[in-house]
């Protein structure tokens, strides 16, 4: 199947990028554009804003469609894992973007989907902790708690909305640093990774450190708010945590190849 007209190509993308505040913002826009004139992605976007399924940026949906569509083109058959689900957003793309395309794409997922709500403490209460506490503070800074709901339920019907199977994912229920997952995951390679777990700083190297060496060599790995030190002005950069945390990837065989908002993409280039 042909390129998706308004969708560049991930070479095209990565010959041109820059890191400059010019440059980023503008692939930002470009990227933004890219999705909205797409009739699949738009549609599927326009779902997530309306039924709050999801953060992140319009923009990021040309990216994962350039991104799949060069995995496929490298590797075939590509196998996927995005750790931290929340409602679906992402896998869904991923699933969507593989049924419309005619791609074969193995999609796995490293989710407890269930909350971490902020303790329910009393103003007051909640004031001192954060002063007082620095994990909690670093916590609550870096956007790492989450409300209780029926995380199952919303990922099924967010899948079903677009016709999709939610038991074709590969779902390995729990934490990433849960050592009976760890364990059920064994010598599991990848193609791709999106990490978007704990965005703590402990959190986000473990991540990269225990998730980053099941790339294979010429695959990506895609750090979720992780832009704090990229310079532009036309999107938001993520969390200090995560950005500190990005800065161990090149000892693990990782290059930055170009960054889309707060997005930023890494080719291992040796393992």
């Amino acid at each position: 199947m042909a390129h998706p007209p308004f969708i560049p190509t991930l070479g095209e993308l990565v010959s041109a990028y820059e890191n400059t505040a010019a440059h980023n913002d503008a692939l930002h826009r470009r990227l933004t554009a890219a999705t909205w004139s797409d009739p699949l992605l738009a549609a599927h976007r326009r779902h997530v804003e309306a039924e709050k399924l999801g953060f992140g940026d319009p923009a990021f949906h040309a990216m994962w469609a350039a991104l799949l569509d060069a995995a496929a083109e490298k590797f075939g058959e590509v196998r996927a894992l995005e750790i931290g689900v929340f409602k679906g957003q992402v896998i869904s793309l991923w699933s969507l973007l593989a049924r419309e395309r005619n791609l074969s794409v193995q999609v796995s997922a490293v989710s407890p989907l269930e909350g971490q709500p902020m303790p329910g403490h009393s103003r007051l209460l909640r004031w001192l902790r954060y002063r007082l506490d620095p994990r909690f503070r670093e916590r609550v800074d870096n956007g790492d708690f989450y409300a209780s709901e029926d995380y199952e339920r919303i990922v099924r019907t967010h899948f079903a909305h677009h016709g999709l199977d939610f038991a074709q994912v590969r779902l390995h229920r729990g934490y990433s640093t849960d050592p009976a997952l760890l364990a059920q995951l064994g010598h599991e390679t990848y193609h791709l990774i999106y990490v978007d777990g704990d965005h703590t700083l402990s959190g986000a190297r473990h991540d990269f450190l225990t998730f980053g060496p099941k790339v294979v060599a010429g695959g990506w790995l895609v750090a979720d708010d992780a832009g704090c030190d990229l310079p532009g002005t036309g999107f938001w950069k993520g969390h200090a945590a995560v950005s500190e945390a990005v800065r161990d990837l090149p000892g693990l065989g990782f290059t930055n190849v170009i960054n889309v908002g707060h997005n930023r993409v890494y080719q291992r280039t040796t393992a």
